[in-house]
């Protein structure tokens, strides 16, 4: 077997398709580094490694990238990108504020536990941390639910926390393997009956509870 062939195969087994363009090579690697990740786990990822899998030589991507922590930055990002695009796809854009925040703290606990490399990479030590765009929904969706008075409180970023902690926490467990592992005994395996609940429970709390948010 050949090393051409070593490369396509690993192409095809990572679903990444070759889709560098002159001109385009960042890019490239960008989305070469998410499927390494995907695939792989955040170690996977390399200079060389998304090299090979663009099919550029293994010094190629140091014109954009000048070392590996340029580009876990890049991919990091990529992630948050990913992850926005599909929170503003999925909170419901005819639904009622509270019901649009529910679905993007179930749909944030979903995407990670689905994308667990990737999860992982984009909040891992990084001295410029990406990813503020899916912060600053959640706190446009509080200050929405808040003002609407589906939820307590007038302070969204108080809000925007509280929700986060819960469901980032949550995310965490199951990106580790701690609940789907059976190592919590008695909670859900189910990702997304594990989330709906979390989510319910901490909603209902807070429009039930006196003084909550005060």
């Amino acid at each position: 077997m050949t090393a051409e062939t070593n490369q396509t195969d690993h192409a095809a087994g990572s679903g990444y398709h070759h889709g560098y363009h002159h001109g385009d090579l960042a890019a490239a690697c960008v989305e070469a580094g998410v499927s390494l990740v995907e695939e792989d786990g955040p170690d996977a990822l390399t200079i060389r490694g998304v090299a090979r899998l663009v099919g550029v030589s293994h010094t190629a991507p140091l014109h954009h990238f000048p070392d590996r922590a340029a580009l876990v930055a890049a991919v990091a990002e990529r992630g948050f990108d990913l992850l926005l695009e599909r929170l503003e796809a999925e909170i419901g854009a005819d639904a009622g504020p509270r019901e649009q925040l529910r679905a993007y703290c179930i749909v944030y606990v979903l995407h990670a536990a689905e994308h667990p490399g990737l999860f992982s990479l984009m909040f891992g030590p990084s001295p410029h941390p990406p990813g503020y765009g899916a912060y600053l929904l959640l706190i446009e969706l509080c200050g929405e639910a808040q003002a609407a008075n589906d939820l307590p409180g007038d302070d969204p970023y108080r809000l925007a926390l509280l929700l986060w902690s819960t469901v980032h926490g949550l995310a965490g467990l199951f990106v580790a393997g701690n609940i789907a592992a059976g190592n919590i005994s008695g909670q859900p395996s189910d990702i997304r009956v594990a989330a709906t609940r979390t989510i319910d429970d901490l909603i209902t709390a807070l429009v039930t509870s006196q003084g909550a948010l005060a």
